[in-house]
């Protein structure tokens, strides 16, 4: 799901190549229809998001919806390239009117003046979580890098906290961690013994030195979204950090895997349209519809990723929002990720992880 705008600055020349030939035929929407028929004229805005099961809780949620009121032919491509993307704002040749992105990529990508303003006579922003808000970007969707399990090996007492994430002995069993410093180094701090509204700016050399503690128990470095509940699922990995609602999916679809909400990491992805973007006005429309707090319910009801804007939990029922870990005891207990912190430190932090990860 998260493509770092820092590992694909170097390819951004090489995929422009690409662009004009990239990715195959898109996943595309049927478009409006009235007595059964899609309208022939109806206008037509391209989407990017990031595709499986979150982009087809989208289709239902947001999509069909905007294009039924909008008259709107909504063609959704997938996932979120931010090579692909900035190839085409440098050429002039954009072909993408709106995408959705992490938000410290959202960020860098607003500093390099890479996006549209967006026009917020029209987007409502007052309910949505002041930190997600900027002129270019808004947030979209809460996410967790928390800790899962497999319920088999952890029937009872399970890790509940990072520091129990990193004590083999009490809980035993092979580990998996994101190949990635963003959420990895707050995990390992708080192992540490840091407390959360002391993070930042993060004590890297220290969040390495915990992360040496626990490096032989990690039984795999995953770097996309599918791999923590698979791995969990066959019990290659007794606990991981895990993205929450890849685990909640699989649990639902049967597997043997759950979340736990204690110390998890909240991150978020943003709306953002690419400058220039051909169809630049009805973007603006289109995230004002996909921000209001009905559309927000009724993605968060179809898939667990929580809502940014605040009115839409309480359209929610207290199951989904305990599912979602927006309930006051699940959220007290929660991380806040510094976004605008990674935005300005990415690149260092991540060349410093990487070499960590080569030793």
């Amino acid at each position: 799901m998260i493509k770092r705008l820092s590992l694909l600055l170097t390819m951004a020349g090489f995929l422009f190549s690409l662009v004009a030939c990239s990715g195959g035929s898109p996943t595309t929407s049927e478009g409006s229809k009235e007595d059964g028929t899609a309208k022939k004229e109806s206008k037509q805005l391209v989407v990017v998001d990031w595709g499986g099961t979150s982009s087809k809780a989208a289709q239902k949620a947001v999509y069909e919806p905007f294009e039924k009121k909008y008259g709107v032919n909504v063609v959704v491509v997938s996932p979120t390239d931010t090579g692909k993307l900035l190839a085409m704002v440098e050429s002039g040749n954009v072909e993408w009117d709106v995408v959705n992105h992490d938000t410290d990529v959202a960020l860098r990508l607003e500093s390099q003046g890479l996006l549209e303003p967006l026009d917020y006579s029209i987007i409502k922003k007052d309910d949505v979580y002041p930190h997600l808000v900027t002129d270019y970007t808004i947030g979209l969707q809460l996410y967790f890098t928390n800790i899962a399990y497999n319920t088999e090996l952890f029937p009872g007492d399970h890790p509940k906290t990072w520091a129990e994430f990193w004590d083999t002995e009490k809980y035993p069993g092979s580990r998996s961690l994101y190949k990635n410093p963003m959420g990895t180094l707050e995990s390992a701090l708080l192992a540490d013994g840091v407390k959360k509204e002391e993070l930042y700016p993060l004590d890297v050399d220290r969040a390495l030195n915990s992360l040496d503690k626990i490096k032989g128990n990690i039984k795999t470095w995953w770097d996309a979204g599918a791999q923590p509940p698979q791995l969990l699922a066959t019990k290659e990995a007794a606990v991981a950090a895990a993205w929450n609602g890849r685990v909640s999916t699989a649990k639902a679809e049967g597997s043997k895997v759950e979340n736990e909400f204690g110390e998890a990491l909240m991150m978020s992805t943003s709306w953002i349209i690419p400058k220039d973007a051909p169809n630049k006005d009805l973007a603006q429309e289109f995230i004002a519809f996909a921000m209001e707090p009905e559309q927000q319910a009724a993605y968060s009801n179809l898939i667990d990723y929580a809502p940014t804007n605040m009115k839409a939990l309480d359209l929610l029922s207290e199951e989904v929002k305990e599912r979602l870990g927006q309930t006051e005891e699940k959220l007290s207990n929660q991380v806040v990720i510094d976004v605008k912190y990674w935005a300005d430190n990415f690149e260092e932090i991540n060349k410093k992880f990487n070499e960590w990860l080569l030793k």
